[in-house]
C-alpha cells in the first residue's frame, strides 16, 4: 500500500512583541532590531488605539452565539420578542421554493404588466394608486367626456401631458402660491384640461376664488397670459366650497361696466369737449433750501387679480356642490347663462328656496300651514309644486340648453309634474298629480276663456332645445341573488339580462389582453368598473368616491335596496315616457334618455354618456 503522506507546516515567529514586553528586553537586542518603516508604525498605532474588549462585551457576544432559537407557538405563549432573522449575505440570490423555477432571464417591464390579466398585486397597487382607483374614483365627469369627443381636451392615459398634469393638481396649492406668473400663460385647452383634473384627483376645498382668479389672468395683469375670453367649458364638478361658492362664480358671470362720474356743481360744466383735469395746487417755496425732501420709494404690492370674465362659456358642471347647493343664488346666476348649450347638476339636492325650512310649520288659528314650500312629507304626499316651479324658472333663463345631466337626482318627477293625463299611463303616476296643466285656451264655467301653464318646465317652450337628459341613479345592483327575490317585473329581467351580457364582455375584454391604460369613456373601462356594483358614470369625482368607496359592505344590496333602486328606476322609465309623449304632442325633437345601462343586447347598452 502507498505510504500516506504527512504535509510537513514550517512554524514561524511572530515579528510582532506587545510594548509592553519589550521592556524586559536587553537594549543589546534592541539596538540590533531593523527600523520600522512608516506603514509597520502606523499598523503599530492603529492596534494600540483599537479600544480592548471588556468582559460585558465578551459576555453579550457569547449569549448571543450560544442562545437556542425558540419556535414561534411557545414564543407567542411566553411573549418573547421576536429575533429578526439575519440579513442576506451580500451578492447572493434567493432560492426558489422547491419545484419551482423562475423565468429566464431580466425581469419583465412594468409597463408590461400593467396590461397583463394575471398581475402582481403590487402592480395593481400601483395601477390604482395612478388611475385614481385607491380613495378617489379614476374617471372624469359626464360633461368633461362630451366636452372631450368634440374638442379632444384631455390626454390619453398614460401619457406626459396626464402625468404633468395630475402632478399640478396633487400640488395645487404649492402651485399657485409660488408660480401664479406662469399659470395664467397656459393654453385654453390645457386650462379646461386642467380643472378637470382638479375636480379629480385635487385635494378636498383647495381651490378658492383666489387661486381661480390667477388662473384666468389677463394680457394686462400678466404678460402673455391667455385670459378666459376663449374659455367654454368650466368643469367645476365637486369644486364648490366655502372658498369658491356660486355668488363667487356669479361675478365673473356678469359684466359690470364703470358708472359715469357725477356732476356735483355747475362750475365744472364747460361746453369744451376736450378732457380738462384739475391738479392740486403746489405751494411754491421761497428758495431751494425750503423745499421738502422727496420721501423714499416704497415697494407697491402687487395688485390682486380682477375677476375672470368668461364670454364664450355655454357648458358648465356644477355637479357634486355638498352642502354650497343653493338654488336661489342658481336662479340669480341662470340669468347670466342665457347662452349655456350643455349643464351638469349631478347630485343636487331637491329644488326648494327654503330647504332649512322642511320640518318646521306655522301654526295659525284655523290651521297649521308649512312655513316653507316644501313639507317633510312632500315627497310621500307627491307634491313637487315647488320643485316644478323653480326648475320653471330656471328653463325661462336657460332656454338655450340641448344637453341636462340629473344624475343622482331623487326629484326628477318635478321635471313632468302638472301633465297627469301622459303621466297617468305610465307606472309612476303619483296620487297627487290630480290636475291636468296645459298650455292649451279652456273656457270656464261664466264662459270666461283664460289659459293655464304647466307648474313645471315647458318642454315644448323654453326646453324645446334639450336633446339628452341623464336620468342615471348612479349605481346599480349587481346582487343577482338578490334581484331573483324579487317579484317578476320588466325591470329585474331587462337588469338580470344585461348584467349577465356585461358579465361576458369583461371576460371578452380581458382575455384580449386590454390594459387599465384606456381613456374612461370607453366600453372596457365601464365593465371594469362593474364589478363594484355601479359603472363608470358613478365613479366621476371624489364625492361619490367619499361617500361610496370600495368596501361592498356599503353597497348593502339587500331586497329593501334593491327595491328601492327599482322604483326609483321605475319613476325614471315613467318621466320619460311622458317627455316624449310630450314632445311627440308638440312635434318636437327626439329627446334621448340615459338610465346609465341599457336592456339592449352586447355592448350597445355600455353608452359613454354623449347627446
Amino acid at each position: 500500500m502507498p505510504k500516506k503522506h504527512t504535509p510537513a507546516y514550517s512554524r514561524t515567529k511572530p515579528s510582532y512583541i506587545h510594548p509592553s514586553l519589550q521592556t524586559f528586553k536587553s537594549s543589546s537586542s534592541s539596538a540590533q532590531a531593523a527600523p520600522q518603516t512608516v506603514n509597520e508604525r502606523i499598523q503599530q498605532l492603529r492596534r494600540e488605539q483599537a479600544p480592548r474588549t471588556t468582559s460585558e462585551r465578551r459576555d453579550e457576544v457569547i449569549e448571543v452565539v450560544t442562545r437556542r432559537t425558540v419556535p414561534p407557538e411557545l414564543r407567542r405563549i411566553l411573549q418573547m420578542a421576536e429575533v429578526d432573522a439575519p440579513p442576506p449575505k451580500p451578492g447572493s440570490r434567493t432560492r426558489p421554493r422547491a419545484g419551482t423555477r423562475p423565468p429566464p432571464g431580466p425581469a419583465a417591464p412594468t409597463s408590461w404588466l400593467r396590461s397583463i390579466r394575471n398581475a402582481p398585486d403590487y402592480i395593481r397597487g400601483l395601477n390604482r394608486k395612478w388611475m385614481g382607483e385607491e380613495g378617489r374614483v379614476g374617471s372624469f365627469g359626464p360633461l368633461a367626456r362630451v366636452h372631450d369627443d368634440e374638442f379632444k381636451r384631455l390626454p390619453q392615459i398614460p401619457s406626459l401631458v396626464h402625468s404633468c398634469l395630475k402632478t399640478l393638481t396633487l400640488h395645487w396649492e404649492e402651485l399657485v402660491e409660488y408660480e401664479q406668473y406662469y399659470l395664467p400663460t397656459l393654453p385654453i385647452p390645457l386650462k379646461e384640461a386642467l380643472l378637470s383634473y382638479l375636480s379629480l384627483y385635487a385635494p378636498r376645498d383647495c381651490v378658492d376664488f383666489k387661486s381661480f382668479k390667477i388662473l384666468f389672468s389677463n394680457d394686462k395683469e400678466i404678460e402673455n397670459s391667455t385670459g378666459s375670453e376663449e374659455i367654454r367649458l368650466l368643469d367645476l364638478t365637486n369644486l364648490l366650497n366655502p372658498h369658491l361658492t356660486l355668488t363667487d362664480l356669479q361675478k365673473s358671470l356678469s359684466r359690470s361696466f364703470p358708472s359715469a362720474p357725477l356732476i356735483k356743481t355747475l362750475k365744472t360744466l364747460s361746453l369744451d369737449t376736450s378732457p380738462v383735469t384739475q391738479h392740486p395746487s403746489v405751494p411754491i417755496a421761497e428758495s431751494w433750501d425750503d423745499e421738502p425732501e422727496p420721501e423714499p420709494g416704497l415697494p407697491q404690492p402687487s395688485p390682486a387679480p380682477s375677476v375672470p370674465f368668461f364670454p364664450s362659456l355655454t357648458r358648465l358642471s356644477l355637479a357634486h356642490p355638498g352642502a354650497i347647493a343653493s338654488w336661489t343664488t342658481l336662479l340669480s346666476l341662470s340669468a347670466n347663462l342665457r347662452t349655456l348649450t350643455h349643464l351638469s347638476l349631478a347630485y343636487w339636492p331637491t329644488p326648494s328656496i327654503t330647504p332649512n325650512a322642511a320640518t318646521t310649520s306655522m301654526i295659525s288659528k284655523h290651521s297649521t300651514v308649512a312655513l316653507g314650500g316644501s313639507h317633510f312629507y312632500s315627497r310621500l304626499d307627491d307634491d313637487w309644486a315647488e320643485a316644478a316651479n323653480i326648475l320653471r324658472r330656471l328653463s325661462l333663463n336657460m332656454y338655450s340648453l340641448r344637453w341636462l345631466d340629473l344624475e343622482g337626482c331623487t326629484w326628477v318627477r318635478a321635471l313632468v309634474w302638472g301633465h297627469s293625463e301622459e303621466l297617468g299611463a305610465g307606472p309612476g303616476a303619483g296620487a297627487g298629480d290630480n290636475t291636468r296643466f296645459d298650455a292649451a285656451e279652456r273656457e270656464g264655467e261664466e264662459g270666461w276663456i283664460y289659459a293655464q301653464a304647466p307648474p313645471g318646465p315647458d318642454w315644448n317652450g323654453a326646453w324645446c332645445q334639450i336633446e339628452y337628459v341623464n336620468l342615471f341613479q348612479g349605481w346599480i345592483p349587481v346582487d343577482q341573488r338578490a334581484i331573483m327575490r324579487m317579484p317578476a317585473g320588466v325591470i329585474p329581467v331587462q337588469l338580470l339580462g344585461w348584467l349577465r351580457r356585461m358579465e361576458r364582455a369583461r371576460e371578452r375584454i380581458e382575455e384580449e389582453g386590454v390594459g387599465d391604460g384606456l381613456k374612461s369613456n370607453s366600453v372596457s373601462q365601464r365593465v371594469k368598473n362593474t364589478r363594484f356594483g355601479r359603472t363608470a358614470g358613478s365613479l366621476r369625482n371624489n364625492a361619490i368616491a367619499a361617500r361610496f368607496p370600495h368596501d361592498e359592505s356599503i353597497f348593502n344590496e339587500a331586497g329593501a335596496t334593491v327595491n328601492t333602486w327599482v322604483e326609483r328606476e321605475k319613476t325614471a322609465r315613467a318621466v320619460a315616457s311622458t317627455l316624449l309623449a310630450l314632445r311627440a304632442k308638440g312635434k318636437g325633437k327626439w329627446i334621448c334618455v340615459d338610465y346609465g345601462w341599457e336592456p339592449g343586447s352586447g355592448d350597445a347598452g355600455l353608452r359613454s354618456g354623449g347627446a
